[in-house]
C-alpha cells in the first residue's frame, strides 16, 4: 500500500478495500500484512487509520491560489516519483520474512515497484490491484497533463501492468484500460470490491444511531461515502427534497466527510430539508450500525463521466439487507439488475431518482423484498473471501499453463 492512510484527503475507500483483502487472506492463510509508508498494519489498524476523524482541508490562500493547476499537477507527479523511490525497499524485510508467502499484492500507483521487489525476493507471484489507471482516471475528473500525460502512463504505469503476474481490476471498464496500457488480457481478472457479511448484516442494531440523531420511527433514506463531486450528493439532495414534500415522514442520513460537504449542507438548508442529518466522519466500527438505521440506501452517478467504480457502499448496503437505489451504470446494472436486488435509475436523472425513492418510501413490502435479495446475493458471491478464492484460482491456472512460477 504505497498510499499513506492519514491526511486531510486520505483515500478511505482504497484503504478499506486493502483491509478487506488482507482480512480475507488472513482467514485463508493465517497471516497477512499491509506494508505502508506509515508502517506495517493488520486489517483492523488499517481501517481505524483510514476512518479516523481528520481536520478539514484549508482553502488555498495568497499566492497559492494564483498557481496554475497545471503546475500543481506537475508538482504532484514529481512528488509521486520521489515517494516511489523512498518506498521501493519497504516490503523487503518484516515479520513476513520467515513466512512462506502465497503471493504479494501491490496497490497500483504511479512509479511504484515495492511490491514487485518483495515478490521477486520471496519468489512468489505479484498481484497488481487496480482500482483505476491514475492518469486516465484523473482525466475523467478534468485533470489536464498536456505534453506529459501519455509519457507518465508509458513510464509510470505501463511497466507495472505489463510485469504483474495477475492484474486484478475492480470493474470491466478498468480492465479494458489496463489492457490498453499493456496488461496481457489473459492475466487480467475483474475483482469487484466486496464485503464482510458478518460485520455488515441485517442483525446489526441501528436503534442507537436513530436515537442519537433524533430519527425516531421515520423512514430513513441514507447514503455513505466521501463528499466528492463525482459522488453526486447534490443530485440526491434535490431528488430527496421532491419526495419529502409528499412524504414528510422521511428523513435523510448522510454519513461521511469530504471537500463537498459544506456545499451539500448549504443545498440542504436552501431546500428546507428537515431532518437532513450530516454525521461527519464515522469510525469504520460504527458504519454498519449507521446503515442499520436506514430503510433505503442510495448510490448516485451524476452522469458526468464514465462510471468505472466498484463502490464499497453498494455491497455493504446489500449485506445489511437494505433496499437500494442505484444507477444503471457500469457493472452495477449487471450485478443488481440480474438479481433484482435494487431499483435502477439512469445516471444523472433526478426525476427517476426521485421516483425510485418515492416508490420505496411508500412500500415497505418492496423494501423487504429487495433487502432479502441483496443479502442473499452478497452471501452467494459478494464477500472478500470470494475474491481471494478467485485470485488464488487464477494464479493456479496461470501456473498450470506455465505462464508464471509458483
Amino acid at each position: 500500500m504505497p498510499t499513506p492512510a492519514t491526511g486531510a484527503t486520505g483515500p478511505v475507500a482504497v484503504w478499506l478495500t486493502a483491509a478487506g483483502w488482507a482480512e480475507a487472506a488472513r482467514r485463508r492463510w493465517g497471516q497477512a500484512w499491509l506494508v505502508t509508508p506509515e508502517g506495517t498494519f493488520g486489517p483492523e489498524e488499517a481501517r481505524a487509520l483510514a476512518t479516523a476523524p481528520r481536520p478539514p482541508a484549508r482553502p488555498r490562500q495568497g499566492w497559492r491560489r494564483r498557481v496554475p493547476a497545471l503546475l500543481g499537477t506537475a508538482k504532484k507527479d514529481l512528488r509521486d516519483l520521489l515517494r516511489a523511490w523512498r518506498f521501493r525497499d519497504a516490503a523487503l524485510d518484516g515479520p513476513w520474512a520467515s513466512a512462506r508467502l502465497a503471493f504479494v499484492v501491490q496497490h497500483h500507483e504511479i512509479f511504484q515497484r515495492a511490491g514487485f521487489r518483495a515478490a521477486r525476493a520471496a519468489r512468489v507471484p505479484l498481484v497488481l490491484f487496480v482500482d483505476a489507471p491514475l492518469v486516465w482516471e484523473a482525466a475523467q475528473w478534468g485533470v489536464r497533463r498536456p505534453g506529459w500525460g501519455r509519457l507518465l502512463e508509458r513510464l509510470g504505469e505501463s511497466p507495472q501492468l505489463r510485469a504483474a503476474d495477475l492484474v486484478a481490476c475492480v470493474s470491466e471498464e478498468v480492465a479494458q484500460q489496463a489492457i490498453r496500457l499493456g496488461a496481457r488480457p489473459e492475466r487480467v481478472l475483474v475483482t469487484p470490491c466486496s464485503v464482510d457479511v458478518e460485520t455488515f448484516s441485517p442483525q446489526v442494531d441501528g436503534h442507537g444511531v436513530r436515537e442519537r440523531y433524533g430519527l425516531g420511527a421515520r423512514t430513513v433514506v441514507g447514503w455513505v461515502g466521501s463528499f466528492r463531486r463525482f459522488h453526486g450528493v447534490d443530485l440526491l439532495l434535490r431528488a430527496f427534497s421532491q419526495v419529502q414534500r409528499a412524504h414528510p415522514e422521511l428523513a435523510l442520513l448522510l454519513v461521511g466527510d469530504g471537500f463537498e460537504r459544506p456545499q451539500a449542507e448549504r443545498i440542504a438548508a436552501e431546500l428546507g430539508m428537515t431532518p437532513a442529518v450530516f454525521t461527519g466522519a464515522v469510525p469504520h466500527t460504527e458504519v454498519a450500525s449507521h446503515m442499520a438505521a436506514m430503510d433505503v440506501a442510495v448510490v448516485v452517478d451524476p452522469g458526468h463521466a464514465e462510471f468505472h467504480y466498484s463502490p464499497l457502499k453498494v455491497r455493504e448496503y446489500l449485506a445489511c439487507g437494505l433496499a437500494v437505489v442505484a444507477p444503471r451504470s457500469g457493472q452495477l446494472a449487471e450485478l443488481l439488475g440480474d438479481a433484482g436486488a435494487a431499483l435502477l435509475v439512469p445516471p444523472g436523472d433526478e426525476p427517476a431518482l426521485a421516483g425510485a425513492l418515492r416508490d420505496l418510501a411508500g412500500d415497505p413490502d418492496l423494501r423487504q423484498i429487495l433487502g432479502t435479495r441483496g443479502r442473499e446475493l452478497m452471501e452467494r458471491s459478494g464477500t472478500w473471501h470470494h475474491q481471494i478464492a478467485r485470485v488464488e484460482a487464477a494464479l493456479e491456472d496461470l501456473a498450470s499453463r506455465g505462464e508464471i512460477r509458483r
